[in-house]
């Protein structure tokens, strides 16, 4: 870079200092693989549903952002694959799309997160699938780690039949994975809404053929975090600090909180940034930024475009948010 460059990234790096937090936070890769779902949840950011078309990011470009982000130092070395629904991947006759994909980047020693609501258990020959699958990433992967990878749960007011999806996901997992590595589970929800996991929690203790213990794991914060352990083979973390944010159906919701500009004091807070890739060709910072601070992946032809310019956009595209949110604040007051 030349020095006439640097004198103005740093004076742009003054004035609009989103730019450093995008630039040198470290960051978490997050692939939204499709918009299909079966639910039309009223809450959902990404409007998924039956309605919208049953289209993929194809493999071969998860993979291709996996290796490029490995070999980042920037990379925080945790990924994220969720949806939409990732599991209708199985409805639509992707059965190894799931399989690889986890396999392939636990192998590069990446943490990764599954997310799914669940509702794929309600489907006995989806259940026969899937749930061996996930015994078998597991299974796998456990000499890299002791814990490959996280399946999240939805367990909230949102999601039909969240409940009932979560126990018995959980009851399979504990019946199948017998004397194998223990499975991490992560029990997600809203802000308040923690009485639905004591519900869990009471169904699955008058299931008379699981056992549960308590435990800890420690957090990358160095907390510990508690555990309650199925059968010593299933592991639930329950965490109900989630917010929810006006995007998407969810801003027909009058408890969703509101976010018309980008939320920077989100991005400057989070220990990691969050980059999101999208099934329509975008790349947004966080999952529910309000305006969206967004770039595409891919080119002009349809192939995804290189990692370092899709970075450097973002920083560009976050300034000109920032710029534009301190010209509205500026307004505010002149008008006042």
């Amino acid at each position: 870079m030349s020095k006439i460059k640097q004198v103005f990234e740093y004076a742009i790096d003054r004035l609009l200092p989103v730019g450093v937090v995008v630039r040198n936070l470290p960051y978490v890769m997050i692939f939204k693989t499709t918009h299909w779902c079966w639910y039309n949840c009223p809450h959902c950011c990404e409007s998924a549903g039956k309605n919208r078309p049953a289209e993929f990011i194809p493999a071969d470009v998860i993979k291709y952002y996996t290796d490029a982000a490995t070999s980042d130092p920037k990379f925080a070395k945790e990924m994220v694959l969720t949806g939409g629904e990732i599991m209708a991947s199985y409805k639509f006759d992707m059965k190894n799309y799931v399989p690889e994909l986890a396999n392939y980047i636990t192998e590069r020693g990446i943490r990764l997160d599954i997310k799914t609501n669940g509702a794929w258990i309600r489907n006995k020959d989806l259940r026969t699938k899937i749930v061996p699958d996930l015994i078998n990433i597991n299974e796998r992967n456990s000499g890299q780690r002791r814990l490959p990878y996280q399946l999240s749960l939805s367990l909230d007011k949102y999601h039909p039949n969240a409940l009932e999806n979560t126990y018995e996901i959980i009851c399979e997992l504990a019946r199948r994975n017998k004397n194998k590595p223990t499975i991490l589970v992560h029990i997600s929800g809203f802000m308040g809404q923690d009485k639905i996991y004591k519900e869990l929690l009471a169904k699955l203790f008058g299931n008379r053929n699981i056992k549960i213990e308590e435990a800890f794991i420690a957090a990358k914060s160095g907390n510990a975090i508690p555990l309650h352990v199925i059968n010593r083979c299933v592991a639930l973390r329950p965490s109900f600090g989630a917010v929810l944010f006006a995007g998407g159906r969810a801003q027909n919701l009058p408890e969703a909180t509101p976010a018309a500009n980008p939320t920077f004091e989100i991005l400057n807070q989070d220990a990691d940034l969050l980059m999101a890739f999208d099934g329509a060709g975008n790349v947004t910072l966080g999952e529910n930024s309000g305006r969206k601070i967004t770039v595409p992946w891919r080119d002009k032809d349809g192939n995804p475009r290189d990692l370092p310019a899709i970075r450097r956009d973002l920083v560009q595209r976050a300034r000109y948010e920032q710029l534009r949110h301190n010209m509205i604040n500026l307004k505010k007051i002149f008008v006042k």
